[in-house]
């Protein structure tokens, strides 16, 4: 039987590029992040997980695909 006709579902979750709300650095982060992700350079604090999507705390420059 033939499936052509069924469609491979995309996924939700993507690496998105993230702007740091106090220096400025851009960091990559996935945006499902279960652990809390920190700015390379200043310490703040970028990603907070929830349980689904992680909070972003910065502005979100793109996707990283």
């Amino acid at each position: 039987m033939k499936k052509d006709h069924i469609e491979i579902p995309k996924p939700s979750s993507k690496f998105q590029k993230v702007d740091c709300s106090e220096c400025g650095e851009q960091q990559v982060v996935y945006s499902h992040a279960s652990t809390s992700i920190a700015c390379n350079s200043c310490g703040n604090t970028i990603a907070e997980p929830t349980g689904s999507k992680a909070k972003i705390n910065g502005k979100i420059s793109g996707s990283a695909e």
